[in-house]
């Protein structure tokens, strides 16, 4: 009795092991789905690049991409569940959390590049005037608006990079703010505005730096690193709160920042063929694309640099609670960074 009760001992622990085995191995082979809304504007790159290279497949993930979503509507559809992952600047994301809206970054993406790189088609935003217009500095801006000139500035969007750079150059300059109007608009219809000097002054990102200069009327005052350094570019990969509390989500995520950062790694070192490929998505002439973060690992420094700005600029209130650990989490960062394995 006592040698069979040992073999059915020893029996059962190799079942539990050949069992937890074969789960583990059926949990690779599984595939995760994530709903996106179709990236068609600048942040589009690296899904463009882990499509073309099956990044995404290698690791076991689908993207279901849902079709347009308008940026005032993209926290919302991730917080309702109609989209999974969304993408934004860290005071996109203060501002969202402030207003009630429980949605947390998980990965840095683009980034300002380092000094040592002087492209400046690398830089995050560009700030471009007609040079046939009347407008040539920002002196000139400001002798304007002083003047009480209304001046007409292109923004994608508002409560984002392009106003919160913008309100740095502003102060920096003194303009007269009552007479300096934001016009939100898409980047490319920004270009043409400006060529038909609709607009003064145009705030575009990298894909559509080259259409701006194919117009042959365009004249760039500021780039992104003059007005912000280093932080100037960081960007988040994000997901609602809910979604990433829930186990059954994190392999789903992990597999995500692993696909990403591979394929923003690979936009950096091959950058005409992810220009060719973002050229390809969008349907513009495409100079340049976003520079990334080479690993995925969160700056806490820089999430409170936008903090601070979106609390200068009046975008938060002075007496806001919302804290760097609101906006970020370090739970899935790692799994971006070249060396860690999923």
């Amino acid at each position: 009795m006592a040698a069979v009760s040992a073999a059915m001992l020893f029996s059962s622990c190799g079942g539990k092991k050949e069992a937890a085995a074969s789960g583990q191995e059926a949990d690779e082979k599984k595939i995760y789905t994530l709903k996106s809304w179709s990236i068609n504007y600048c942040a589009g790159t690296p899904f463009f690049v882990a499509e073309k290279m099956g990044f995404f497949t290698e690791v076991g993930l689908k993207i279901i991409y849902t079709g347009e979503t308008q940026p005032p509507q993209r926290i919302a559809s991730v917080i309702n569940g109609n989209n999974n992952v969304g993408n934004g600047h860290p005071n996109n994301i203060a501002i969202a959390r402030e207003g009630g809206a429980p949605i947390r970054g998980v990965v840095t993406s683009g980034v300002e590049p380092p000094d040592e790189i002087d492209d400046i088609s690398l830089q995050h935003m560009w700030w471009i005037v007609n040079k046939n217009g009347p407008y040539q500095s920002w002196e000139d801006v400001k002798a304007a608006s002083d003047r009480g000139k209304k001046i007409k500035i292109q923004l994608l969007s508002l409560n984002n990079c392009n106003d919160f750079l913008t309100d740095i150059i502003v102060d920096k300059y003194k303009l007269n703010k009552k007479n300096i109007l934001y016009i939100t608009m898409p980047d490319a219809e920004g270009v043409l505005s400006l060529k038909r000097q609709l607009v003064d002054i145009i705030a575009p990102h990298p894909p559509y730096f080259k259409a701006a200069e194919e117009t042959g009327v365009a004249k760039v005052l500021t780039t992104s690193r003059e007005v912000a350094g280093k932080h100037a570019g960081t960007n988040l990969y994000y997901f609602a709160d809910n979604f990433i509390n829930d186990p059954a989500n994190h392999e789903a995520i992990k597999r995500f920042v692993k696909a990403i950062k591979k394929a923003e790694r690979y936009a950096n070192d091959n950058p005409k063929q992810a220009e060719q490929w973002t050229e390809e998505g969008l349907g513009v002439p495409v100079q340049a694309t976003h520079y990334y973060a080479r690993n995925g690992a969160i700056d806490d420094e820089g999430i409170q640099f936008w903090i601070d700005g979106a609390i200068k600029s009046g975008a938060l209130p002075a007496d806001t609670k919302i804290k760097v650990s609101d906006v970020i989490t370090h739970e899935f960062d790692h799994y971006g960074n070249e060396e860690d394995a999923i």
